[in-house]
């Protein structure tokens, strides 16, 4: 979600989604602890050759069951997680401030925990789709392709937030949206708050935080947007025209969201007339299109380029690491070359000796270096 519209969005998301989530219930759901508090996760399908694995973001304050049947539907192709960070829903609390570093850290380690290796396509809703695109940009060797569904315009700069409220001639436009959100989040969840206390500090300035996380690596994306106007809570009063500021901001955000699709090597844009916010609500069919559009174009294991590159054993003994498709290789200084295969995401073992090579992983997916395990040793190599 972005902030012109962002805040805007959180709020009527939140509006919209409290008889859903009353509604519906999660009929069977894990727990999972990382770092002393616990995610309410959901795993659907299971893991299918050479397809990765379909994460979804949820949009501020949603629970993981607004999605609705998107991530069963998905599931027939292959596996699926839907999370509730922390705060939201079923999930305890988190370390405050919840910051976008933050929730980025804390899905990595859950995916992690859960025994969920990549490569990932990340499906963001709203406040998600800056949240997918941080992830990438964090962890880009493991992300074969991304899916916004109309998402918040985190390449919105502070001249971009400025010349919207210019365009449609309201004064004081942007504190007015300000009051209006603050005062309907004053009643929200405390987990709701604390992210959209995050939210309003990116915003305030300039979406410049999440422009120097980089950008996303070049995989197949596809951005949906709703260009149907989402209706306002009844107790909400828009400073301005609102029917003016939606269409003013929706043909800044198609300009955007634009450049980045034909920037991508494999970039998709859809802007849809039939839905609100809530494309995966009103037109399910619409995202499951675009997420197997994005599965059935994304590199096979873009991740094990991560492990390639010659690695320093002793002075004169190296281990080359190779790639081919979906496998790895490992050749010592005049041995034959022989098949990796993989027991972990960082480790793996060979059939033709009892050995294995454990990899350095830093905490950005990058690969430092690796040891190799044979009969009871342990070889460290960096990577040269």
């Amino acid at each position: 979600m972005r902030f012109a519209r962002a805040a805007l969005i959180a709020i009527f998301g939140l509006h919209s989604l409290c008889g859903l989530a009353a509604a519906q219930t999660s009929t069977s759901r894990m727990l999972v602890d990382v770092d002393g508090h616990k995610f309410n996760v959901r795993v659907f399908g299971t893991v299918k050759p050479d397809v990765p694995t379909v994460v979804f973001e949820s949009g501020l304050g949603s629970p993981m069951d607004a999605w609705l049947s998107v991530p069963s539907d998905i599931a027939a192709t292959t596996r699926t997680v839907v999370y509730e960070r922390a705060g939201i829903g079923a999930s305890e609390p988190g370390p405050e401030p919840r910051s976008l570093k933050q929730i980025v850290t804390e899905l990595h380690a859950l995916l992690t925990k859960i025994d969920v290796p990549p490569p990932y396509v990340l499906v963001g809703h709203s406040w998600g789709g800056p949240i997918i695109h941080s992830f990438a940009a964090t962890y880009p060797k493991e992300i074969a392709g991304l899916v916004y569904e109309d998402p918040s315009d985190f390449t919105q700069t502070e001249a971009d937030i400025v010349a919207l409220w210019e365009k449609v001639g309201t004064k004081d436009g942007r504190e007015g949206l300000r009051k209006m959100q603050e005062q309907i989040m004053a009643t929200a969840p405390a987990g709701v708050r604390a992210e959209f206390r995050e939210l309003d500090r990116l915003e305030r300035g300039g979406f410049a935080e999440l422009r120097a996380a980089g950008d996303q690596p070049d995989v197949p994306v596809v951005f949906l947007v709703a260009g149907k106007p989402q209706p306002l809570p009844p107790t909400a009063t828009f400073p301005g025209d609102y029917d003016r500021f939606f269409q003013a901001n929706l043909e800044q955000r198609l300009d955007h969201f634009s450049k980045l699709s034909q920037h991508a090597s494999k970039g998709t844009l859809v802007h849809t007339s039939k839905s609100g916010h809530f494309i995966h609500s009103t037109e399910p069919e619409l995202v499951v299109w675009a997420i197997q559009r994005v599965l059935s174009s994304a590199a096979t294991h873009p991740e094990l380029e991560r492990f390639v590159g010659e690695y320093a054993i002793a002075p004169k003994v190296s281990m080359m690491i190779m790639r081919d498709g979906d496998r790895i290789f490992g050749q010592l200084t005049g041995q034959p070359a022989f098949q990796l295969y993989p027991e972990s995401t960082t480790r793996f073992s060979l059939k033709v000796v009892d050995a294995q090579v454990e990899f350095d992983v830093d905490a950005t997916g990058n690969v430092a270096g690796l040891v190799l395990v044979q009969n009871g040793r342990r070889l460290p190599g960096r990577k040269k």
